[in-house]
């Protein structure tokens, strides 16, 4: 069934796209190539509609009651929403290098410091391509793979936070190792996290990351051939519809996630105080939401609008 609610968001990987078919065909018709491109949004959507459903979940009261006795639909989601960032970054990891490092890595390098290396060139260029956060959420993912943490699910009613789960990430040793923020940390109960708000703020880092990286990987790719970057589309009518099937990412719930957004916002001007989030105005949230790293909500519009601009 068609959401008629539902909004495109620009596709990360659509100037990338369309420079391959235009400049390098051969590439393209790489079938891994084309398997990881076609793999991204839907790995992206997964966890899209894990953030939004942990808003959703925890205030359905019913639902609460019936299943989460055990604490387990909480740390199910959590620890889901870990493994798809990490998925996501993997594979466009995996696209760059095919495209672009390919026999240019040296041996034993640590691809993390491999690409900071990389980036220090767009310094001035992508506000967004740094690893400062995905290494902490890679620290992280790692961890519960091998057993070298817990996550402790929470869920809280009370009258100061209302209906909410929340999570903490220990150490065997019991040490929190989530840095506290006051965009998604509970002050009201001993700084663990508020899920929704967390991965809200990580989804919103990942898909600027992604917008910036996939920037990075066309540039890198033109380095020496000198093509208009800023002409890419292929002037064909007849590649209308190739063009319009790649430019955009439909989801439903971005009207969700941008309330999520700018509550996180607003929990964050407000130093962690939830009661005083009505305090903060429209024009204020959006002054801050208009910057980085909240790309995916800047770009995106109404499905049926979108498709009539084009």
């Amino acid at each position: 069934m068609f959401d008629f609610e539902a909004q495109h968001i620009n596709n990360p990987m659509f100037k990338l796209i369309i420079y391959l078919n235009k400049y390098a065909p051969d590439k393209i018709e790489n079938h891994d190539i084309q398997f990881y491109m076609k793999n991204l949004p839907t790995h992206f959507k997964k966890l899209f509609y894990s953030v939004v459903n942990i808003d959703k979940l925890q205030k359905d009261s019913d639902f609460i009651k019936k299943y989460d006795k055990t604490g387990v639909i909480g740390s199910n989601l959590i620890e889901y929403c870990y493994f798809k960032i990490s998925t996501v970054w993997d594979i466009s990891y995996q696209i760059a290098d095919m495209l672009v490092f390919k026999n240019k890595k040296e041996k034993n390098i640590n691809k993390y410091d491999y690409l900071e290396q990389r980036f220090k060139k767009y310094a001035g260029e992508f506000d967004n391509l740094h690893l400062k956060w995905y290494r902490e959420i890679n620290k992280i993912r790692n961890k519960i793979t091998h057993g070298g943490i817990t996550i402790n699910p929470f869920f809280i009613n009370s009258s100061d936070v209302g209906s909410r789960f929340c999570f903490q990430a220990y150490t065997l040793n019991l040490d929190d190792i989530v840095t506290p923020n006051y965009m998604y940390t509970n002050i009201y109960n001993n700084n663990i996290n508020f899920a929704d708000y967390y991965f809200t703020l990580q989804i919103n880092l990942l898909y600027s990351y992604l917008t910036d990286f996939f920037d990075f990987i066309l540039f890198e790719m033109n380095e020496g051939h000198n093509h208009d970057l800023s002409n890419l589309f292929l002037g064909n009518s007849s590649l209308d519809v190739f063009e319009n099937s790649h430019k955009y990412w439909l989801l439903s719930d971005v009207n969700l996630l941008k309330s999520m957004t700018n509550d996180l916002i607003a929990l964050s001007l407000c130093k962690g105080n939830i009661n005083r989030l009505t305090t903060i105005s429209d024009e204020v949230i959006k002054k801050y939401s208009s910057a980085n790293p909240f790309k995916m909500l800047n770009n995106s519009s109404p499905a049926f609008e979108a498709c009539e601009n084009n």
